[in-house]
């Protein structure tokens, strides 16, 4: 056969090939094709202003805002998916309270649209850009104050958007409004259904800054996904979590949550500067593919920082900042989260600046990408692993980021470790995930499953099997170990909680002597909202006289005396220690960037014949610290009923207390017994302590009285 022959053979059906192509590719969805991406050629943004009225239309979808700043028609694809439900909007603490006294159009061309509702709290912008599937939102703020909780909310038809999908969870499903209606409120958002089955809210909260780059709610060929390349402008820092999706129970909305700020699971309010940006963030649509909103989620990542935004509170330089964390002892920090966050030791209870986190390698090297220019204190923490041991948090203050990279060099991080580790409970890492019901997926009522009494045996017994998550009932956690030798001196028993929710009383005895019980720490909601694995953070060191311990067996005991329904205490890790302290307070040299400020703790202990007062500030920040007294019984006789008396030499206050009832009148501090450790046998010691605030000097109390008996310093 000629080539000529061969050629016009071949060609009708090299055409004909192609043409089948093209019909075919024009036919597929545009989740297929690229996500967030139009088969057709992209069209022009349209912008269409009545008075504070505004139509935005991409020639993909169309969206209509009313005078309140309310998107309150989405028309993707032909197809409404707002319907009777009630928008997009912004709220604070809960209602919607967002009154626009003007709107402003930004940018007005034909690839991109911004327009800004502008209310006494800020100014709320939408973005719509040329041939993409979603719309942008950000947020500056200028007049919010102290917040709760500040949200976005995207609430679309919810006879169209029947799933949840949250990042954890791939399938929610969301109950009718007929079922949530004839179902019985257990508590807040949460049903008991006619079925038996429990709907709450709080099910399908997340970890933010882990968890949360995507979620959304889905059905019957359509998608809303709300996509957070970054979380830098949340609060609360990595152990932030909050809720994402959910059906509302009056009007049966799907509805899909951007949580700006919030009080969830423990956090506390927040003050929000004039001037702080939050965003953007995407709000995408497609036909319901997750594993388009995924891929589009990835895109919206690798796009971060959005050139297309010009605003001074929105830097486009952004710097990786680079460093090595050792331990004093030689062990690199592997796993450690590493944080920049704002000075005040509280990563937790932060959210006026912004927050940048990474987790170190085996090496504990670390890298923090797009970080904002500024000013920070570094953190961090043990993740578990190698140093599950290490309790204590280290602190870089001053630590200045400029430029395209900042490279803190090795760091030393020098955790208050004793000679000897008797044993320890579970891992360091600020979550009970390994104890039992820990690593479950979360759901309500949970801690009915949590036995009131335990043993758990040292050397035998395991944190997966022998100790759960929280300790939710009345009844005690007994934890029998042996020992082989005597010891002088002090144990120090840390106690670590993942969180503490509602009115939990816990005393802690070691062989039946009370050596102290857990503060009446503020509610932190996590575990009756279903949260498993932490809420708000604490750390305890019961520190006692070793000659409690006994040669042979011993047993440490938990003793919960009252707990509120759904309330407990959520634990991190327990360990006991004894021996000589082998390291010293948290401490470091950076090289070559950055230059710390450490404020060293100040110590005392003092003696009389009939009583001993070790104190110590375990922790101290700008403007505040935390102390410790240990009082030891070092008479011949029983002690029945007792007030300690100091003086403070630099204007520091008294804010809170634990352990005893404290009071202070100018400089004069009082702190009396309670019931539980008000009888002091010879040779035993009660524990104490109080949150406190400090100005220019925080120097230890000069002298101590006991029941009026002048102590002196030793």
């Amino acid at each position: 056969m000629s080539g000529t022959r061969f050629r016009s053979l071949l060609l009708p059906g090299i055409l004909s090939g192609l043409l089948i192509l093209l019909l075919v590719l024009c036919s597929m969805s545009l989740a297929t094709v690229l996500p967030g991406q139009p088969a057709q050629a992209a069209s022009p943004v349209t912008l269409s202003v009545s008075g504070m009225s505004a139509t935005i239309s991409n020639g993909i979808f169309t969206i209509k805002f009313n005078s309140s700043g309310t998107g309150y028609s989405l028309v993707w694809q032909g197809k409404e998916l707002i319907g009777p439900a009630k928008g997009f909007y912004s709220s604070i603490n809960g209602g919607t309270g967002f009154s626009p006294t003007q709107l402003t159009v930004v940018t007005n061309t034909s690839s991109m649209v911004d327009i800004a509702y502008i209310s006494s709290w800020g100014a709320l912008h939408y973005v719509v850009r040329s041939g993409v599937s979603g719309l942008y939102s950000y947020f500056l703020a200028t007049g919010i104050g102290t917040v709760g909780e500040f949200r976005t909310l995207y609430r679309v038809d919810g006879s169209i958007f029947r799933t949840g999908y949250n990042g954890v969870l791939s399938a929610i499903p969301f109950p009718t409004l007929s079922q949530i209606q004839a179902a019985t409120e257990l508590q807040d958002s949460t049903y008991q259904l006619s079925d038996g089955t429990i709907y709450t809210k709080y099910d399908a909260a997340t970890y933010l800054m882990s968890q949360d780059l995507l979620h959304g709610v889905y059905g019957n060929g359509y998608g809303v996904w709300l996509i957070s390349p970054s979380h830098e402008y949340n609060n609360g820092g990595p152990l932030k979590q909050d809720l994402t999706v959910h059906v509302d129970s009056s009007t049966g909305d799907a509805v899909v949550l951007n949580m700006l700020i919030s009080a969830h699971f423990g956090t506390p309010e927040v003050t929000i500067p004039n001037g702080k940006l939050f965003g953007p963030w995407f709000v995408y649509f497609n036909n319901g593919s997750i594993s388009d909103a995924q891929a589009q989620a990835a895109l919206q990542q690798q796009q971060w920082p959005y050139s297309w935004l010009s605003n001074a509170a929105y830097p486009l330089t952004r710097t990786t900042v680079t460093g090595t964390l050792r331990l004093a002892d030689g062990r690199p920090a592997a796993g450690a989260q590493v944080t920049l966050a704002q000075p005040g030791g509280d990563v937790y209870a932060q959210g006026a600046g912004y927050i940048f986190t990474t987790v170190a390698d085996a090496a504990g090297t670390f890298t923090i990408r797009q970080v904002r220019p500024g000013s920070y204190s570094l953190y961090a923490w043990a993740n578990g692993g190698s140093i599950g041991d290490i309790t204590d948090q280290y602190e870089l203050d001053n630590v200045n980021i400029s430029g395209t990279s900042t490279n803190l060099g090795t760091l030393t991080w020098t955790p208050v470790r004793y000679s000897t580790l008797l044993w320890q409970i579970g891992t360091a890492d600020r979550k009970a995930a390994e104890f039992r019901l820990g690593n479950l997926p979360r759901q309500y009522g949970l801690w009915n499953q949590v036995p009131a009494n335990l043993t758990y045996t040292i050397g035998s017994s395991t944190p997966a099997n022998n100790w759960y998550y929280a300790q939710t009932a009345v009844g005690t956690w007994n934890v029998n170990f042996s020992v082989s030798q005597s010891y002088s001196g002090d144990a120090h028993l840390t106690v670590a909680l993942a969180g503490l929710t509602r009115t939990a009383a816990v005393t802690v005895r070691v062989n039946g002597t009370a050596i102290g019980s857990y503060p009446a720490y503020a509610n932190d909601a996590a575990i009756y909202r279903s949260a498993n694995q932490s809420g708000y953070y604490h750390l305890m060191v019961f520190t006692f006289p070793a000659s409690l311990l006994r040669v042979g067996s011993n047993t440490v005991a938990f003793a919960m005396t009252s707990v509120s329904s759904g309330g407990g205490a959520m634990y991190d890790t327990i360990k006991l220690e004894v021996g000589p302290q082998v390291t010293g307070s948290s401490s470091a040299t950076p090289t070559p960037t950055a230059t710390p400020t450490p404020t060293p703790a100040p110590t005392a202990t003092v003696t009389t014949s009939a009583c001993r007062v070790s104190y110590s500030v375990t922790s101290q920040w700008p403007g505040g610290f935390t102390a410790s007294i240990t009082l030891t019984n070092s008479g011949t006789s029983t002690i029945n009923g007792w007030t300690l008396t100091f003086a403070f030499s630099a204007g520091q206050t008294v804010t809170q207390g634990w352990n005893a009832t404290f009071s202070q009148q100018g400089n004069q501090v009082s702190a009396s017994s309670l019931s539980y450790n008000a009888v002091l046998a010879p040779g035993a010691s009660t524990s104490l302590g109080f949150n406190g605030t400090w100005t220019n000097s925080n120097p230890a109390p000069a002298s101590f009285a006991l029941n009026g008996q002048s102590c002196t310093l030793a």
